[in-house]
């Protein structure tokens, strides 16, 4: 398997090796992953920007505008704690050691917002956080505090990070909805920012959400979503179908419009434009990229839409082609007593041509020669019939599907299995419903499906010493108003095991004579006409085959 690693310094000298990617993934799927992988880098690389900021006394990296909340070094130093456990718990199955650390820095990523969150009601609390934040060497800027949504983000993302490191959908599911939830209520800051309310963003005084945290949750959030996206509730996402294409546009969309919005105002701090007419333009420009989006959509589902077409049609012929040599095989196996029947009225036009000859050479009358004559048309009519139903059974064409007769159908296919069960002194009983309609059906292929399992039927009683051996077929309308053919035979039956799997491919109960294609085939082509076909039968009752066509 075809995977991108780095390797990362191990306890003792060993080293792990730290899969990022799954080459062999789909490539939407890789794209997911990448964007959760550049997420957790982006989260590290706010925090690491921030603490360098306190550091080096840089405010522009730590407040985006004088008059807006910074984000405090308590809050940038966590953030560093939850990119790197999402970076580190990402992959499908990390490590041993990575997956330990992940789960430490998730672990310690709870703690800091549960000790951001009681520091402003324990001055116990308060005094653990200066403790922590001393011994990374941070005692100075621990004074300036972070505010309780803060640290219930943390919280949150964290827990929903030490949730998608045990790997189960269902705690996956957790982790993504606990992050969901987050961004979700991040929109109301983002909201507070791009309208100036900052009572959406403020605690108290200079103590709030800055934008740049804000930001940071947000990638952290969609980051965890995507982490394991394939799994849990957006596991919709990951499809290749039409509605994972759909989510995956909406969601960027989704994710993108709320931190832009929440950014306006920074970024029109010196611009000549006022802040109502840039969110005219954001707006139209948004509305923009929807109908980009949507024309683009409609491109991939048309594309998707003549390739689905193109595999019905190829799969339709590819039956149709089986079908075919189904056909062909059954015409095989039923040519000798073909040749027996077709033997008949050649014998008898051969016998009445010579009594023709004899009464022409003794120079009998004329009118004598009629009634041989006759019998010659009659009996060559015979075998052109014979020959015709042969000739429409095996001739390949194109499924086409027309208003037909079931009873004609029922008759013809019987006609043609005839010199078998006769062959086997089997007879062949109809019982047959004058209130069945015209059906839309490929005459043809219903015609097979009768034949197989008659046929089959046949094969089966040939093999038993009953005394009363016949097959009956039955056709009616069921009382879900769909016409249903039941054929019954007399023969051994099967047990449970065999009717479980009587109708896949390559199962046959004729050993080396069958190809055991026949049945698995006959329910693809009642399943394409909208119907159903299915087998009741015990061992040593006989077995009942049962198939239903809708009526249109």
């Amino acid at each position: 398997m075809s995977r991108r690693t780095d390797s990362v310094g191990g306890i003792g000298g060993n080293s792990v090796s730290y899969i990022l990617f799954d080459m062999n993934q789909p490539r939407h799927l890789l794209f997911l992953h990448r964007l959760a992988c550049l997420a957790a880098i982006s989260v590290i690389l706010v925090g690491i920007l921030v603490l360098v900021g306190w550091k080096s006394d840089m405010p522009a990296l730590y407040r985006v505008a004088p008059d807006l909340p910074p984000m405090s070094p308590a809050t940038a130093f966590s953030f560093i704690f939850t990119g790197m456990a999402l970076l580190l718990l990402q992959p499908e199955k990390p490590g041993a050691f990575q997956l330990m650390v992940g789960q430490v820095l998730a672990v310690g990523g709870i703690l800091l917002g549960l000790l951001m969150l009681l520091k402003f009601v324990s001055r116990e609390a308060a005094t653990a956080f200066e403790s922590v934040m001393s011994v990374v060497g941070l005692s100075t800027l621990s004074s300036l505090p972070s505010s309780p949504q803060t640290g219930l983000a943390f919280i949150l993302t964290s827990t929903g990070l030490l949730l998608l490191s045990l790997n189960r959908p269902k705690l996956v599911n957790v982790a993504q909805w606990s992050a969901l939830f987050s961004v979700m209520a991040l929109v109301v800051v983002f909201f507070g920012y791009a309208h100036k309310e900052n009572m959406f963003y403020v605690f108290a005084d200079d103590v709030g959400i800055a934008l740049h945290t804000a930001t940071a949750f947000a990638l952290t959030g969609w980051g965890i979503i995507l982490a394991k996206v394939e799994k849990g509730f957006f596991s919709i996402m990951a499809s290749n179908g039409a509605g994972g294409l759909v989510v995956r546009r909406v969601i960027i969309l989704m994710a993108l419009f709320p931190p832009l919005l929440g950014w306006l105002p920074v970024l029109l701090h010196s611009s000549w434009l006022t802040h109502t007419q840039v969110e005219s333009m954001l707006a139209a420009v948004m509305v923009l990229i929807v109908v980009a989006m949507v024309i683009r959509l409609a491109y991939r589902l048309e594309a998707e839409e003549t390739l689905r077409t193109g595999a019905e049609d190829s799969a339709r012929q590819h039956q149709a082609n089986l079908a075919h040599m189904v056909r062909l095989n059954m015409m095989g196996e039923m040519a000798s007593g073909i040749a027996h029947e077709l033997n008949q009225p050649l014998a008898a036009v051969a016998n009445y041509a010579g009594a023709c000859q004899r009464m022409i050479h003794a120079g009998q009358d004329a009118q004598r020669l009629l009634e041989p004559l006759d019998g010659i048309q009659k009996q060559a009519r015979r075998a052109s019939e014979i020959i015709r139903r042969l000739r429409a059974f095996v001739r390949k064409q194109q499924p086409h599907k027309i208003q037909t007769s079931l009873e004609h159908v029922i008759h013809e296919a019987l006609l043609l299995i005839k010199t078998s069960g006769g062959k086997h002194n089997i007879p062949l009983m109809l019982e047959l419903s004058d209130s069945v309609p015209d059906i839309k059906m490929d005459a043809i292929q219903i015609e097979q499906v009768i034949l197989n399992i008659v046929q089959n039927a046949v094969d089966a009683m040939n093999e038993t010493a009953s005394q009363c051996r016949q097959v009956m077929v039955r056709s009616f309308v069921n009382p879900e108003g769909m016409v249903q053919v039941n054929i019954t035979d007399t023969g051994p039956g099967m047990d449970a095991a065999l009717r479980e799997c009587i109708f896949d491919a390559f199962v046959t109960t004729k050993g080396q004579k069958g190809m055991g294609i026949g049945l698995s085939l006959c329910r693809s082509i009642i399943e394409a006409h909208g119907g159903r076909l299915w087998v009741e039968s015990e061992a040593g009752q006989g077995a009942t085959f049962s198939f239903t066509l809708p009526v249109e």
